[in-house]
């Protein structure tokens, strides 16, 4: 599976905007420049998340966007529901009797991928992202004070 250069992007920001969370709004020309994202395809992807509740957004200047609730509080795969759509997240393969053996195990088999990806991605929030990123960007060394 391979997320659309749309959803990677919307995740980028997204993390940026867990960084920024307990600060208030960030400009969209802020996040593009931070992860080296297109303006304008960012602001459309920002649009989509807002009207989809992640996001709250606030006109001027010192407005921008902020996530609408914590990170912990933000599962990925519903974020890469709006931005993928349903087509991503939803494979309802019927098994016919008419089947040949072959088919019918590339059948299932989609199946059991599509359900693994969906658990992966229902178990995950924003929150796990940024502590790995951190754990990752560290080189796997946890501080704590």
């Amino acid at each position: 599976m391979q997320l659309s250069k749309r959803t990677q992007y919307g995740i980028r920001a997204l993390i940026c905007l867990c960084e920024a969370y307990p600060r208030g709004y960030i400009q969209t020309r802020e996040l593009a420049a931070r992860e080296a994202l297109p303006p304008k395809f960012l602001e459309s992807i920002l649009s989509s998340l807002a009207r989809g509740k992640f996001l709250i957004s606030k006109i001027g200047a010192m407005g921008g966007y902020r996530l609408a609730r914590s990170p912990e509080h933000i599962i990925v795969g519903e974020v890469i529901g709006r931005l993928e759509g349903k087509k991503l997240t939803q494979e309802n393969v019927e098994l016919h009797d008419d089947m040949k053996p072959g088919e019918m195990a590339v059948e299932i088999l989609q199946t059991r991928i599509s359900a693994a990806m969906c658990d992966v991605m229902d178990s995950t929030t924003l929150a796990t992202l940024v502590e790995q990123v951190g754990q990752k960007s560290r080189g796997g060394q946890m501080y704590y004070i």
